[in-house]
């Protein structure tokens, strides 16, 4: 092979060939076969989506033989490569650690394997016992945290929806505060507006939700007309006002015409049930709470399903791996005896 198609797995360019046992190590199975370990192989009582093997490789021949290979191919040894050295080091902390070498099971391949100050980045990253200190995020746990999250600002704001509805309304000394308060909000916004760049994305219309919602406090104080009527269209459209605010400011996603409308007439038609009950808002409390346990218990299994469905996916694509290195092992074996054939033919004429 020539030194310009030499394959590089580090940041600086491979001057060299790679050498057979580098190459051996990064074939399907390699860090097995190159060790000279027996790779463990799935039990047959255990489903297809299992991943506990009925053997463990020995610790003990592990380390061994990966000290008697260290040896050999160490950058300070006179024969010794630094990134054969490098894969050998990581082939052992592989099939030591039991999680990292269920995943090198599934397709015979270190996808986990980096590629870049490999030492570096192992001190910095793992803990004690060779393990990854902080997993990074998956898609699921992101939108169960952002789920959770809009559960939880939705509870909180039906509270203050709670609080206001049934009691803070019927008084002026509460009422004036609260709506002193949402106009020095809404100032304040115009204020950064104003002075934000042109390209900002801030605008004017980040003062419609604290207005709207002081318009909604109005309504709900000017509808009830004590003592004879507690409910009233004027109290039930403030209510739905406020209501459609507060929901909104939880909802996590860009907020669309479409989102808004909808968003508007659901809280308008829940209004009509609410009627400012406290019963009632301690109902839907306890509904969103019911909601955020069953997300808090969904996602994770969601997870679950996902990880064994993903792991099957892969175990079929290593299937296929090892099949393809096989044949082309087999290829290049029968093609190399062909040769060796045909010049010891040639040598006999």
């Amino acid at each position: 092979m020539s030194k310009s198609n030499s394959p590089s797995r580090t940041s600086s360019t491979v001057s060299e060939a790679p050498s057979d046992a580098l190459i051996q190590l990064l074939s399907p199975d390699g860090y097995y076969d190159y060790l000279g370990i027996p790779k463990p192989k799935p039990a047959d009582t255990k489903p297809a989506s299992a991943t506990t093997t009925d053997t463990v490789p020995d610790e003990d021949v592990i380390k061994k033989n990966y000290r008697r290979l260290s040896l050999k191919h160490h950058p300070d040894r006179r024969g010794g490569d630094a990134e054969t050295f490098r894969v050998l080091n990581r082939a052992q902390r592989v099939l030591l650690n039991p999680k990292l070498r269920g995943d090198y099971d599934l397709m015979g391949i270190d996808l986990n394997d980096v590629e870049e100050h490999a030492d570096d980045n192992d001190n910095a990253n793992e803990g004690k016992d060779g393990e990854p200190s902080a997993a990074p995020d998956t898609v699921v746990s992101q939108m169960a945290t952002s789920t959770l999250a809009g559960i939880i600002q939705l509870g909180l704001r039906t509270v203050m929806m709670g609080a206001v509805a049934t009691f803070a309304c019927r008084y002026k000394i509460l009422m004036v505060p609260m709506l002193g308060f949402l106009c020095f909000i809404a100032y304040r916004i115009f204020g950064a507006v104003k002075a934000a760049p042109a390209n900002s994305s801030a605008s004017l219309a980040d003062m419609i939700s604290p207005l709207a919602i002081g318009v909604g406090l109005l309504c709900l104080y000017s509808g009830r007309d004590f003592p004879d009527v507690t409910w009233s269209y004027t109290f039930w459209f403030g209510e739905g006002l406020v209501v459609a605010m507060f929901t909104l400011n939880s909802i996590q996603v860009p907020k669309s015409s479409a989102l808004v409308v909808f968003v508007g007439i659901l809280s308008f038609l829940v209004t009509l049930w609410l009627r400012g009950k406290l019963w009632r808002y301690v109902t839907v409390i306890g509904l969103e709470a019911f909601v955020g346990i069953v997300a808090v218990m969904a996602f994770p299994i969601m997870e679950m399903i996902l990880d064994e469905l993903l792991k099957e996916k892969m175990r079929k694509v290593g299937e296929k791996v090892r099949l393809d290195a096989k044949l082309m092992k087999e290829y290049y074996e029968g093609k190399t005896a062909a040769l060796v054939s045909e010049d010891g033919d040639n040598k006999s004429l």
